[in-house]
């Protein structure tokens, strides 16, 4: 996967070299904002070893056309910020994918996840030809509803009982957006 630059942000895969930034970024986080912010996160034990292994396997995904991994560096300093991923649903008629973004909380309010996911959605459709490009987001993740809704994505549904998280069967808003053109890829 070739990179991909945005405004302010250079997106790539994770390479070996990433290491030693990961376990900064990790371990610069800031306590727990809500529920679904994991906060600070212990690094102590994930050894060079493990992020290899981490990064075959998404390698692998790639490969399989499953999942792809972008990890989000600020073009002026290098500084790992977060990641965004990309699971390809659909091939054939539906072109279809589901966008995932992720940012270090200490990043947090400086329009960096935004421009990731407008920046996920040109990879989408420009490089990977999908047409369709959703957000599956908790009801009550205020701030990624807001990060869908400013990169450019309308809501369409509530999908009832949808994914089970911590024990039961979770609601989530899908907010969508698709190609603009009408011509099959």
């Amino acid at each position: 996967m070739e990179p991909f630059f945005t405004e302010r942000l250079v997106m790539r895969p994770y390479t070996l070299n990433d290491y030693e930034e990961y376990i900064r970024q990790m371990e610069r986080r800031k306590p727990s904002q809500h529920q679904y912010d994991e906060g600070y996160i212990d690094m102590k034990g994930f050894t060079k070893e493990m992020f290899q292994e981490k990064l075959d396997r998404f390698q692998r995904w790639a490969e399989d056309d499953h999942v792809y991994v972008w990890a989000l560096f600020k073009k002026e300093n290098g500084e790992l910020i977060g990641h965004t991923d990309l699971m390809v649903l659909s091939r054939g008629d539906t072109q279809w994918g589901v966008a995932g973004y992720a940012l270090h909380n200490q990043f947090w309010g400086e329009g960096f996840g935004t421009e990731a996911l407008k920046g996920l959605t040109d990879i989408a459709f420009e490089r990977l030809k999908l047409h369709r490009l959703e957000a599956q987001i908790n009801l009550d993740n205020g701030a990624s509803i807001k990060t869908a809704k400013r990169s450019g994505f309308e809501y369409e549904c509530v999908r009832k009982n949808f994914l089970f998280e911590n024990g039961c069967w979770t609601d989530h808003v899908i907010y969508v957006k698709t190609k603009t053109e009408t011509s099959a890829v």
